[in-house]
């Protein structure tokens, strides 16, 4: 067997390959692991405490970190089963769980083969996982129809460069979706993402409810619960849409339709789509994640989970000082007076908690210009009428 390192994340010991902690890039033979991704660990194991489920099936394992972290620091026990086609990965899991005084189940199986025998209702998972190398989508079927009425399905995202844009083509036969690669498109890259899972998981008469979902170094995460029936599905297909944005003066909307001319000022735009349009998170399981995650010390996971507290009140987009500045003429102002400014007018305004920048707010995107400018007037940079348009 290649050679093992004994590490310690969370409150869980776990045998790793050494490779994978001394160089930029992890190996990926004879088996994988990715010490970077341990916030989505963290996550995951605050949730899986969060939902209170009772069986966890971890269905591409690899070495079982996520797995065997979620038997072992939860408050109560769960059934965790792990399963992947590679039987020295498995071996390393069992190591790990019988280090941590454990008992799992440990399946030789490739994941759909695995996750399609367990359609039976009486033998669905309250939590199954999927974290695949590049896309979720050949797994979104077997996931959402191996998990109960209930449950809990989460997905990892690693074609991120595809969501976001960079691969348009790529995006439309993988998500049957139209990326835009602008200033928020990690938020409409998991967009794109939901309303996949929504679509395929909708062919077996079964709806989703995001509950969780977020964007960190190199991959993309959503968390949504099963809602099982035709009036469940329907209910979820009425949280598709579009989003638009465009490239002229900033302006941008959601719509159940694509728009192709701009509201604001009248050029053409494309819109990115079909894609969830309704809210990514339930509050409640946020909360009690956070809380979990503040309890156990879960630091990374705790700051993923902090930022998304109150997204569930604005549009499924958000706006971008440095743009805004650009479209009327005006020296960059800061984000942080902008947001204040559009505060103190009674408007609901928060950072962007999928991108590097931005912010969030139910104001309109003329009330946000008028607030730039404002802030720009007062610092006496304003050089151009207010609402100035590029021509």
């Amino acid at each position: 067997m290649s050679s093992l390192r004994r590490i310690v994340e969370g409150r869980t010991t776990l045998f790793v390959p050494a490779a994978s902690l001394t160089r930029s890039e992890p190996p990926t033979t004879p088996f994988f692991f990715n010490p970077a991704a341990s916030v989505n660990r963290d996550i995951s194991v605050a949730i899986s405490e969060a939902v209170r489920g009772v069986t966890f099936c971890d269905s591409l394992a690899g070495v079982g970190a996520r797995g065997v972290r979620v038997a072992n620091e939860l408050s109560r026990r769960m059934d965790v089963t792990m399963v992947d086609f590679n039987s020295s990965a498995l071996r390393v899991a069992q190591r790990s769980a019988r280090a941590n005084s454990l008992r799992c189940d440990f399946v030789k199986s490739e994941a759909n083969t695995f996750l399609f025998s367990r359609f039976r209702r009486d033998s669905k998972f309250d939590f199954v996982e999927i974290d695949p190398f590049g896309t979720p989508v050949p797994y979104i079927q077997g996931a959402f129809g191996a998990a109960a009425d209930g449950g809990v399905v989460s997905l990892t995202s690693t074609d991120t460069a595809v969501l976001c844009g960079v691969y348009p083509e790529v995006c439309g036969r993988r998500y049957s979706s139209l990326p835009l690669k602008n200033e928020f498109k990690h938020e409409t890259a998991l967009r794109i993402l939901l309303n996949a899972c929504r679509r395929i998981a909708g062919m077996n008469d079964i709806g989703i409810e995001p509950i969780a979902a977020h964007s960190t170094r190199h991959y993309l995460r959503v968390y949504a619960r099963v809602r099982a029936g035709a009036a469940q599905a329907d209910r979820s297909r009425a949280q598709e849409g579009f989003i638009s944005s465009c490239e002229r003066c900033g302006e941008r909307g959601a719509s159940s339709l694509p728009m192709v001319k701009c509201d604001g000022c009248g050029a053409g735009i494309l819109s990115a789509g079909p894609l969830w349009i309704g809210p990514l998170t339930d509050p409640r399981v946020v909360s009690a994640a956070l809380n979990v995650s503040r309890r156990c010390n879960l630091g990374g996971g705790a700051k993923a989970l902090d930022a998304l507290l109150g997204v569930e009140y604005f549009p499924p987009f958000s706006y971008s000082v440095e743009r805004i500045s650009s479209a009327l003429r005006v020296p960059g102002v800061s984000q942080s007076q902008v947001m204040g400014r559009l505060a103190s007018n009674g408007y609901r305004v928060m950072k962007q908690p999928f991108e590097k920048t931005g912010f969030k707010t139910e104001a309109t995107y003329g009330a946000v210009a008028e607030a730039v400018s404002a802030v720009s007037r007062d610092a006496g940079l304003e050089k151009a009428p207010l609402h100035a348009r590029p021509t």
